[in-house]
């Protein structure tokens, strides 16, 4: 009987350092998971102004004159040093595949 008990008990940590071994890999994607979040988290003013100001003030405008506006918006937004995404794409954020 102790050495059923003891044969479970080793299964049991077996398991458990399977368990333990297999989560550490995730550690690394977890730290570079937590790298972007805080970079998008730094730019998520600059880009919700960009995003904002798309929505209040392009709406009339043809694509040209957009792109016009949107570089004049980051160029406004760089200049006080608020950080944005640079690659911002405007139509990939606000729309979606059923829109």
């Amino acid at each position: 009987e102790i050495v059923d008990l003891a044969n479970a008990c080793q299964a049991k940590m077996d398991a458990a350092t399977a368990l333990i071994d297999g989560l550490s890999g995730e550690r690394v994607r977890w730290t570079n998971q937590l790298a972007s979040f805080k970079s998008e988290t730094e730019r998520l003013v600059g880009d919700a102004l960009i995003l904002i100001a798309f929505l209040s003030y392009s709406g009339p405008f043809n694509q040209e004159y957009r792109l016009f506006l949107q570089k004049h918006w980051n160029d406004f937004i760089q200049g006080r040093r608020i950080p944005f995404s640079v690659d911002l794409n405007i139509p990939d954020i606000l729309s979606d595949v059923a829109t």
